[in-house]
């Protein structure tokens, strides 16, 4: 793979001011169980009225011993001073986590959040494990625009999952009709204790987006992988819903060459000082 990895422009975040194990004794089951989920409404110019005939299934329960559920996970972090919830998974390598980028920074005030735990396979007050953030990237375009087009980051773990194995991706593919699961944490199921999915079929939208119709998953979910069916291939995730009308519309940023370009600068990160 070609990849100039000194034409990445990035914004990355070190997260110096908590040690991991600092980070572990905050997030205490009862500030677990109190985190907000973080807003992602839609943006009004993307001219998506969220009102079409419903594709997706009623989300369900995951199973979280079975594959692609094991990799997934619920993401804590701190943000002005208050305590949000999101969805990640972790995708290519074991120390390697995918998130939205607006559960990084926030997408209204500019507001970085902090104090990040993945709590891969959260169930109420329990999980298979609890990992702190050693850093974080995004896409220089998401900070400067805030556009759903570049609504990914990459996190650095504080060290290596024990989940089976990550996730892989796929870039440049036409999603179009192709059936996924979406999953997350979202806080109309469960009070956004449970991991759920849902299963649709994806649609093209504008400015470099997918469309999952259908999606009855509001905020928590976001962060969550799209993995195509009867498969471990992550191709997109969810990166905005609508709270306002139902059934609502999930979307997802394309996942092309700037997305896999932010992943292998992201590798490139981890074996620093090997």
């Amino acid at each position: 793979m070609n990849t100039n990895l000194s034409n990445i422009n990035t914004f990355e975040l070190d997260n110096l001011n908590l040690s991991p194990e600092q980070i572990l004794s905050y997030w205490t089951p009862e500030r677990k169980k109190n985190a907000m989920a973080i807003d992602a409404l839609f943006e009004p110019e993307l001219g998506l009225d969220g009102g079409e005939n419903a594709s997706a299934t009623e989300p369900k329960q995951a199973n979280l011993t079975q594959r692609p559920f094991e990799a997934g996970g619920k993401l804590f972090f701190t943000l002005d001073n208050k305590d949000f919830v999101g969805s990640a998974s972790i995708v290519g390598q074991n120390n390697i986590l995918l998130t939205a980028a607006h559960c990084v920074q926030d997408s209204k005030t500019g507001d970085i959040a902090e104090n990040f735990l993945f709590s891969r396979c959260y169930s109420g007050e329990s999980s298979a494990e609890d990992i702190a953030f050693k850093k974080i990237i995004v896409k220089e375009n998401w900070v400067k625009e805030k556009s759903r087009r570049w609504d990914y980051a990459f996190a650095i773990l504080s060290s290596n999952s024990n989940v089976s194995k990550p996730l892989q991706y796929a870039i440049n593919m036409d999603l179009t009709n192709k059936t996924v699961n979406a999953f997350g944490y979202p806080g109309n199921f469960f009070e956004g204790a449970q991991m759920v999915f849902i299963n649709g079929s994806v649609s093209k939208s504008g400015n470099n987006l997918w469309r999952l119709p259908g999606n009855r998953m509001l905020t928590g979910c976001s962060g969550g992988p799209w993995v195509l069916e009867d498969n471990e291939t992550v191709v997109g995730l969810n990166g905005a819903s609508t709270t306002l009308k139902t059934p609502n519309v999930l979307l997802s940023p394309v996942f092309d060459s700037e997305f896999d370009n932010l992943y292998q600068y992201t590798v490139s990160l981890t074996k620093e000082g090997e």
